[in-house]
């Protein structure tokens, strides 16, 4: 299948493997976001850290590789995914280093020793896999009435899903606390079946605790799911928080979202997530291979968590050109730029946009409400006002075709108000970071 044209919008590596995005920071006035990342191939082993970073979330400047498996230590057969460490004197990132192919793991900290975040110290555990446990990786690191933790994605028994509980008082020294939240929870047994929780992430919205988990089954990864509950103290006194789910849901009700990181910046939360891709061992050396999503604020409206694009994307594409597009248009079927933003309004409750790829149709409710459409590439990422947003990736698509449809009898053209296309100009890109793994060396501006 052909790969080109590649994202232009999106976070990606010029050559090689991307996964989950890692480490996402918002550090001396720079977003920085690093990435599971093999410079070599494209395909997932020896993961080292990609590293780019951006003044605005719009254009981003690659970075050399961050770090890469150390020989001989704990993370030589890969450098997994991780959160930045908080609590140090300088900055530093907690992951899951794993030392061979059966995937076991231990958190690992390596420290910067310089402010572009580009040169780091060697890797030292600070904690081991609990022997009640049967696989655990993902650190994300949070505090709770002056006291801080991490929480740690996992498997126990023989399938049961689990997230577990670290203290992190001394940060290079954790303590396990035992299993905070299983997928017995009857509220988590709403969510799609999985046998391990990966890449936890907590985040607060509208007074509320969400808890985000990427599932996985039987070794396939699935979807990513999230649950609305609430922080609690514990009246025993061990001053341990407890988490009480009170509703599940998705976070992205496409098929192509997974594994995403939750940070703050001065404006709240911000999120990406891997728009999952596929390995090509067969494929030259320069070929790429994954991307992250555009960069997202989250909300919560009642008991969902929605997405939007973040303002200052949608500020820079909302300057440029846009083409109006009436509704009898949308209705018979519109082609869309290579890069492009769509914006516009369902006026039906049912109202269903359907975008043609190199593959299949893929239909989308959006209803009465606004939607943004988002096309970069092989890639769509739909968003709107009340319901999660939906990501697809289509490999081989070389332009999407968007149609409007409803079906309450108001006729096709009124199902959707009349829109706007916008063809993105993409940001210049930066000139490519020096030579993987060349710690220190200068990045293009």
């Amino acid at each position: 299948m052909p790969r080109n044209p590649l994202p232009a919008l999106h976070i990606r590596p010029d050559h090689g493997w991307l996964n989950d995005p890692n480490g996402m920071v918002h550090h001396g006035g720079r977003w920085h976001v690093f990435f599971q990342h093999n410079p070599q191939r494209p395909v997932h082993e020896r993961i080292a850290w990609g590293h780019v970073s951006s003044a605005d979330l719009v254009g981003w400047d690659p970075h050399p590789v961050a770090f890469a498996p150390e020989p001989g230590g704990p993370d030589r057969a890969g450098c997994w995914s991780g959160v930045f460490l908080p609590w140090l004197d300088r900055p530093a990132m907690a992951y899951s280093g794993v030392v061979d192919d059966t995937h076991a793991s231990t958190v690992v900290v390596r420290e910067a020793l310089d402010d572009d975040l580009d040169t780091w110290t060697p890797p030292y555990v600070v904690a081991t896999t609990p022997p009640d446990v049967t696989q655990m990786r993902d650190p994300f690191c949070f505090e709770r009435a002056g006291r801080r933790f991490a929480l740690l994605g996992a498997r126990v028994g023989h399938a049961t899903p689990a997230v577990l509980l670290f203290s992190c008082d001394d940060p290079r020294d954790w303590r396990y606390e035992g299993v905070w939240l299983t997928g017995e929870n009857p509220v988590a047994a709403t969510l799609p079946e999985s046998d391990f929780w990966e890449c936890p992430q907590l985040v607060e919205l509208g007074g509320r605790s969400v808890l985000v988990l990427s599932l996985q089954l039987e070794g396939r990864l699935s979807t990513v799911g999230l649950l609305v509950g609430d922080l609690t103290d514990a009246a025993s006194g061990d001053g341990l928080p407890r988490f009480e789910p009170a509703a599940a849901g998705l976070l992205d009700e496409g098929p192509s979202c997974y594994a995403p990181q939750v940070a703050l910046d001065p404006d709240g939360p911000w999120l990406h997530g891997w728009v999952l891709d596929v390995g090509r061992p067969d494929a030259p050396a320069p070929a790429v291979s994954g991307c992250l999503t555009l960069p997202r604020r989250l909300h919560l409206v009642g008991d969902a968590v929605v997405s939007r694009v973040d303002d200052r994307l949608r500020a820079y594409v909302g300057g440029q050109p846009s083409t109006p597009v009436t509704g009898a248009q949308l209705a018979a079927g519109v082609d869309l730029p290579l890069v492009a933003r769509v914006t516009g309004a369902g006026t039906d409750p049912t109202t269903t946009l359907t975008l043609r790829g190199a593959e299949r149709d893929v239909e989308i409710h959006v209803g009465a409400t606004g939607f943004e459409v988002w096309v970069d590439a092989d890639v769509v990422e739909v968003y709107r006002e009340t319901l999660p947003p939906v990501t697809v990736r289509q490999p081989g698509t070389a332009g999407w075709r968007l149609r409007a449809t409803g079906a309450s009898g108001l006729g096709a053209s009124a199902c959707v108000s009349d829109a706007t296309i916008t063809e993105v100009v993409p940001p210049t890109p930066a000139a490519p970071a020096a030579t993987p793994g060349a710690a220190g060396a200068a990045r293009g501006r």
